[in-house]
């Protein structure tokens, strides 16, 4: 228990890296799916967009691109058999993924410069793939 926690507190953590930037004019989509073989995808394009989305059951796939700068995916899974698959095109963007349970993939690509991703996944039979292109581009990746 004390290892979900300090998981899910170092996925929080990734997300407010970008909190403290100045405020500027961008989107947010923001989702909760529960249930079975839910599919979410989404695309921004610009700076300071954010995409949330959290999804609880089984089968469940998230599908999101942004290009741009300081823009910020988050995704959040919980069950079997989930996968997030998240792109970036832009610099000083972050991708945060945090999967609990057995099954999933995650799949992360990034292209530009001074990116993040941070994959943390708790679980059984659960693999993730990171792609960076670009310098000074940093990738955290946990499996337990």
């Amino acid at each position: 228990m004390t290892l979900r926690i300090f998981l899910i507190a170092s996925a929080m953590a990734l997300t407010m890296i970008t909190a403290a930037a100045p405020a500027n004019a961008g989107s947010m989509i923001s989702v909760e799916q529960y249930g079975a073989a839910n599919e979410f995808g989404g695309s921004q394009h610009g700076h300071r967009n954010h995409i949330t989305l959290y999804q609880n059951g089984y089968g469940n796939s998230s599908i999101n691109s942004q290009t741009g700068a300081y823009n910020r995916t988050v995704v959040g899974q919980d069950g079997q058999g989930n996968s997030a698959d998240s792109y970036q095109l832009g610099h000083h963007n972050i991708v945060g993924i945090a999967q609990f349970g057995t099954g999933h993939t995650a799949i992360t690509t990034q292209d530009g410069n001074g990116n993040a991703i941070g994959v943390i996944q708790a679980g059984r039979n659960n693999s993730t793939n990171v792609t960076q292109v670009g310098h000074g581009n940093v990738s955290v990746i946990v499996q337990d």
